[in-house]
């Protein structure tokens, strides 16, 4: 008993293993009707029973595969009671699939026949070897059934002279095991590529593809009602479907590009992580329900990451609804109340300087950065959020322009990135026309880009005098007439939108006399 249960075991084993790889098991049923021409016999009636290994395929859906087929005959004749004829054999066969439903196929059989002994029958045993062929047309109702007609010869070699040739008439059922109890998809992925996730642009996914796979189908047929889905347990509610199509041909390529609706709570994300995103095809071959799935290890980075392949992307760590940002803003607004002119933008610049000085913010330079150091776009850099760098009481270039430009937003003053070769800084717009600025401002002392007069700040001198560090924001714009750029913050927020954070809403000691 021990010893038959090892053995279903590895058997099992073996047959799993060799349908992870591809190899295709299934059986074939065929009752007959035999004709066995110039022999005693009358009527014989008997079935093959066949277990089949698809070894591989050519022109991708025709089967060379092998079998094992055992075939009892049940014999009557004249004046003696029917018998039972055995026979037991090895097939190899060639499967030429026409098109999605239909193929036709034939095989050569060889083995061993027996006719047992039967005493009361007075019938003595006799054994020999067997050759013949079969020849089968199918039909394919779904991937792992189908039915087939037949028609077979065999010849029972016997010394001196054949004890039959048979010919075998019936109709078959065929089942796939590999396809049906499985449920083996050949669904391929042939071409794959994904981008590690920012959490900062977390809402930009839904519509923006982190990752492109493209699939062939290497079903034997077409395939129907494909749908491409992905998830990510840990950052989505459900799957989301990203590709669909009503058929796609035999051995034809679909694509997917790859999207995501992901909820807030990537926002919480301190560490660098592998995140487990899952693929999964969804299809009907032949009618039957099928799918294909894997499972691909995605970085996902700190929700302070960001790469710098697009200078907008600063724009979403810019965001006037920062808590922090909130309380200051109001302080200005309520320390300025009744002083504040027709045209309060650069009344509100000056403050904003003024107030964060009087804070204590410094520039700090960080010998990590990406953008300061020109080490490349693909380069991961480290961005704070406007509540941070009033808690650390400092930044760089970027964390500096990032807390300016969500005050003066926060203040209803509308303020643009400036970038130039290692350096970030900012601007704002002085809120008066090109005109009114030549005559207030001096025609080098503003920008104009789309009918505005943008006036540059040079935020790393926090701790010096606002007029060097306006000073200082018109010398770095004119030291690069080539490489500059001036990236209004609302037109970047189209692209890249601004996120806030539920733990920035902190209270801060406001310096109340700054502005006195």
């Amino acid at each position: 008993m021990k010893f038959s249960k090892k053995i279903i075991s590895f058997c099992s084993a073996c047959f799993i293993t060799l349908s992870l790889f591809s190899v295709e098991f299934s059986t074939r049923l065929m009752p007959d009707y035999v004709l066995a021409p110039g022999s005693m016999y009358n009527y014989l009636l008997g079935g093959s029973l066949s277990l089949d290994v698809n070894l591989f395929s050519v022109r991708k859906r025709d089967d060379i595969y092998i079998s094992v087929q055992g075939s009892p005959t049940y014999v009557i004749t004249n004046g003696i009671v029917p018998f039972w004829l055995l026979d037991f054999g090895l097939a190899a066969g060639y499967n030429f699939r026409i098109n999605d439903r239909f193929s036709i196929g034939g095989e050569g059989l060889f083995g061993v026949w027996n006719l047992p002994e039967n005493k009361d029958l007075r019938i003595s045993s006799a054994a020999g070897l067997f050759y013949g062929g079969r020849l089968q047309g199918s039909y394919h109702f779904r991937p792992d059934f189908s039915v087939f007609a037949f028609t077979s010869y065999k010849n029972y070699s016997y010394q001196p002279e054949s004890f039959m040739n048979r010919i075998e008439i019936g109709l078959g059922l065929s089942y796939n095991f590999t396809k049906g109890l499985f449920g083996q998809s050949d669904i391929k992925n042939v071409s794959s590529e994904y981008e590690a996730i920012f959490p900062i642009f977390y809402s930009r996914y839904d519509q923006n593809p982190f990752g492109k796979v493209t699939f062939l189908n290497n079903e034997k047929n077409a395939i129907t009602d494909v749908e491409v889905s992905v998830f990510i347990e840990q950052f989505m509610s459900t799957p989301k479907v990203v590709a669909s199509y009503d058929k796609v041909g035999f051995g034809q390529e679909f694509e997917a590009n790859l999207t995501a609706f992901l909820n807030e709570s990537i926002l919480n994300q301190l560490q660098n992580q592998l995140s487990t995103l899952e693929v999964k095809v969804t299809y009907r071959s032949l009618g039957k329900a099928s799918e294909y799935k894997e499972n691909v290890s995605l970085q996902t980075f700190t929700r302070n990451s960001m790469s710098w392949e697009d200078d907008r992307r600063a724009a979403a760590f810019i965001s006037a609804r920062d808590g922090a940002v909130q309380r200051f803003a109001r302080q200005i607004q309520l320390a300025l109340k009744n002083r504040v002119g027709e045209n309060p933008n650069n009344q509100y610049a000056s403050a904003v300087f003024t107030v964060l000085k009087a804070y204590g913010i410094n520039y700090v330079v960080d010998p990590s950065s990406a953008f300061t150091d020109n080490v490349g776009t693909a380069s991961i850099d480290f961005l704070q959020f406007p509540y941070q760098t009033l808690l650390y009481h400092g930044g760089d270039c970027d964390d500096l322009t990032i807390l300016n430009c969500s005050l003066l937003e926060a203040l209803g003053v509308k303020t643009a990135i400036i970038t130039i070769p290692g350096h970030i800084f900012m601007a704002y717009d002085s809120g008066y026309t090109i005109s009114e600025a030549d005559n207030k401002l001096g025609k080098k002392n503003y920008i104009s880009q789309d009918n505005k007069a943008w006036v540059p700040v040079e935020i790393t001198v926090s701790q010096d005098t606002y007029s060097l560090a306006l000073q200082l924001g018109m010398k770095q714009w004119n030291k690069y007439p080539e490489e500059r750029l001036l990236i209004p913050v609302e037109e970047a927020w189209k692209e890249y939108k601004p996120v806030s954070l539920p733990d920035s809403d902190i209270s801060l000691a406001f310096p109340k006399d700054a502005l006195k």
